[in-house]
């Protein structure tokens, strides 16, 4: 891998991993373009450049959590976490074929579709987090394993629909992404382990790399929470519409 291709994948996965554009969906398109190659291990890296900037810039939001862990917010988490992770060995176990990107295309329409939902249709006076709310967060964060799904996107437009508001929605979505993304990374680096898959990859790629992802994640969090104030997500959901039309129209 050059280290060109290195610092794209690492812009992409910061961008898309808090943009509600999907990055696993756009490393994947990616991929299958010819940037990049299939790693597992390098994947890990971009993820954790994302957890180091999701820790950063969040931190006002989740060390209060950490200092007094026994509150509802933690449960929250805690309630989102569970059908998200069984969702995830779900597709993960039984239908590993769904993550290969066969279903691209109509990931980055769901994608759009949702967020669509959550603009336009599912209107209702803004109510608090609840127990309810974040268990919806969690489902559709444990289908956003699906390429092309956006985890933020999907989490947020599930929250707009319970009628929560648009900025506490998108502060709990990267509240919750910490200790998905971290569970994701460890989970893959175990299967690393145990597979003894052999990496092969040049240290300057994956610096370069990881320091994209981190610098681009800390950004696209600053930018989203401030874009969100005032905004509509409305322009996302055209944008994967119509990337979803031509990766499916083209078969990518």
């Amino acid at each position: 891998m050059t280290i060109f291709e290195a610092l794209t994948l690492g812009i992409v996965q910061g961008l898309g991993e808090f943009l509600p554009i999907s990055s696993s969906g756009h490393l994947l398109l990616l991929e299958k373009l010819g940037v990049g190659e299939e790693s597992l291990f390098f994947n890990i890296i971009l993820h954790t450049g994302t957890l180091f900037a999701a820790l950063i810039a969040m931190a006002k939001s989740y060390f209060p959590l950490l200092r007094h862990p026994f509150q509802k917010k933690t449960g929250y988490i805690l309630l989102a976490s569970i059908p998200t992770v069984a969702l995830a060995l779900i597709f993960k176990l039984l239908l590993p074929s769904l993550l290969d990107g066969v279903m691209l295309g109509f990931g980055f329409i769901l994608t759009a579709c949702l967020i669509y939902l959550s603009e336009r249709v599912f209107k209702s006076k803004a109510k608090p987090l609840s127990c309810g709310s974040s268990l919806l967060a969690g489902v559709f964060q444990g289908i956003a394993v699906l390429p092309g799904v956006s985890r933020s996107g999907a989490t947020i437009s599930a929250m707009r629909m319970a009628g929560v508001d648009k900025s506490e929605a998108a502060e709990f979505s990267f509240v919750l992404s910490i200790p998905i993304i971290l569970g994701s990374a460890l989970f893959e680096g175990g299967e690393l382990f145990l597979t003894k898959t052999p990496v092969a990859i040049d240290p300057v790629p994956l610096v370069v790399g990881a320091v994209a992802a981190f610098v681009t994640g800390l950004v696209s969090i600053k930018f989203f929470l401030k874009y969100l104030k005032n905004h509509s997500l409305l322009p996302f959901a055209a944008y994967t519409l119509i990337l979803g039309i031509i990766v499916t129209a083209t078969r990518i």
